[in-house]
């Protein structure tokens, strides 16, 4: 019954999402003359966002293929299933260094070609961790990393050319829904396939996905990366330039900031729901998929709904901080799981993970986005970026470390209590300095 209700949902939200989109496609393609001028000339709006979509529903369901399949991948490779959570860590080191040093690409070869690019690697990275070495699990996982870190700069950048300024909030929103979308397709089908097949026929059916999208991309390029600079430096004179710019910007500080916290919780989340589910819980892992497909059902519903009310109400980080304050409430709420509970109390609670955890990135990148100087959008939300990984990076190994201690699953889903509360600082003196003001 639930593979049944969450496949239509899993059809039906796209489709709602499409009429949403077509309601102001209008209005995102003539805000200024050489905006109207450069749509005219391009494919449609609607075909570089849902292109930009598919990019991002396919990387994140590659990153999460392994977390999704965990338990059958560690008995594969003889290690215990609360260490599957360092693959998620090497996904994000490798992400990491491409913010740090490949934060122009995008200026030199075109957004779209390193949008590409990026998804290239990843398909090459989830190839590589079909051989049975760990070396070459952790090469492919951080070889993915390398290929996600082009992805989401690149994506703002063009975001950021062919939308509106009053519907952008809810543009980017609407297109970083492909991450929970993709966790749902991950969540729904590698528990499935690896069942039935082995769980390296998922990873392979991932991979092809992400050569299906490059392709797809391949049609607006030409129009897409007419503003690239073949003068400009691939790679990065100074890594640490994009970075320093945004840790010079309070502004832009804080909100990376509460980025990074956010993307700590939402990645345990991820990666740790249906190892919880197995250990903790004595899920099959199918049953333990559809858990994890309530998280990214949260997320997705999360993220349109933020979009929606921030662009009405004229402000994201009251929107955030509301976000904040029900996370806090949620991990702590973890305390009292149990093996006793009703299928759908649990259901519930992390919904609410995938609701709390999963909404900041849209806010995030359309924040970021408005405060980077001219011409260097693509190039502040690298820096950005790096403080959002860098949780990303931690947070599962703290995880991994907090079970270690503790050997409970309730008290380590508690202590995201710890970055939303950092997160919920960084909003509240976002909102003191009333610097989140609606877009002109």
């Amino acid at each position: 019954m639930f593979n049944g209700i969450t496949i239509r949902l899993a059809v039906l939200i796209p489709a709602i999402l499409f009429w949403q989109m077509n309601n102001f496609r209008a209005s995102a393609a003539v805000t200024s003359d050489s905006l109207s001028a450069n749509c005219r000339r391009t494919p449609a709006f609607m075909y570089l966002v849902f292109s930009l979509l598919a990019g991002h529903m396919m990387i994140s369901m590659a990153i999460l293929v392994v977390p999704a399949v965990a338990p059958l991948v560690a008995r594969d490779f003889g290690i215990d299933p609360s260490l599957i959570g360092y693959q998620s860590s090497f996904v994000s080191a490798g992400l990491l260094t491409s913010l740090l040093f490949m934060g122009n690409m995008g200026r030199r070869f075109g957004a779209c070609r390193t949008n590409q690019l990026g998804l290239g690697l990843s398909s090459s990275g989830m190839l590589l961790m079909l051989f049975p070495y760990a070396l070459l699990l952790i090469s492919g996982s951080y070889m993915m990393g390398i290929g996600y870190g082009l992805m989401a700069p690149t994506a703002s950048t063009l975001l950021m050319r062919f939308s509106s300024a009053e519907r952008r909030n809810f543009v980017f929103s609407f297109q970083q829904t492909g991450v929970p979308l993709g966790g749902m397709l991950a969540a729904l089908l590698a528990p499935i396939i690896a069942v039935l097949l082995g769980w390296r026929w998922a990873v392979i059916f991932s991979a092809l996905l992400l050569f299906c999208v490059l392709l797809l991309m391949q049609r607006g390029r030409k129009y897409w990366d007419d503003d690239r600079n073949s003068a400009a430096p691939a790679i990065s004179s100074n890594p640490f330039s994009n970075f320093i710019m945004v840790w010079r910007n309070r502004h832009m500080r804080l909100i990376a900031l509460m980025g990074g916290l956010f993307c700590w919780g939402q990645v345990v989340v991820a990666s740790y729901t249906v190892v919880a589910a197995v250990t903790l819980f004595h899920m099959s892992l199918v049953v333990a998929g559809i858990l994890l497909t309530v998280v990214q059902l949260g997320n997705v519903v999360g993220r349109i709904i933020v979009g929606l009310l921030a662009d009405r109400i004229g402000s994201s980080t009251r929107v955030l901080i509301w976000s904040a304050g029900m996370m806090i409430v949620t991990s702590v709420a973890s305390l009292w799981m149990d093996p006793s509970w009703p299928m759908v109390w649990l259901c519930v609670l992390f919904a609410l993970y995938g609701i709390t955890t999963g909404t900041w990135g849209g806010l995030m990148l359309a924040d970021i986005g408005r405060l980077a100087p001219p011409g260097y959008v693509g190039a502040a939300i690298s820096g950005a970026l790096v403080f959002v990984n860098s949780g990303k990076f931690l947070g599962p190994i703290v995880f991994a470390n907090v079970y270690a201690v503790t050997k409970n699953y309730q008290i380590a889903f508690a202590s995201l209590a710890v970055p939303a509360v950092m997160a919920l600082y960084c909003l509240l003196q976002t909102e003191k300095m009333s610097i989140d003001k609606p877009p002109l």
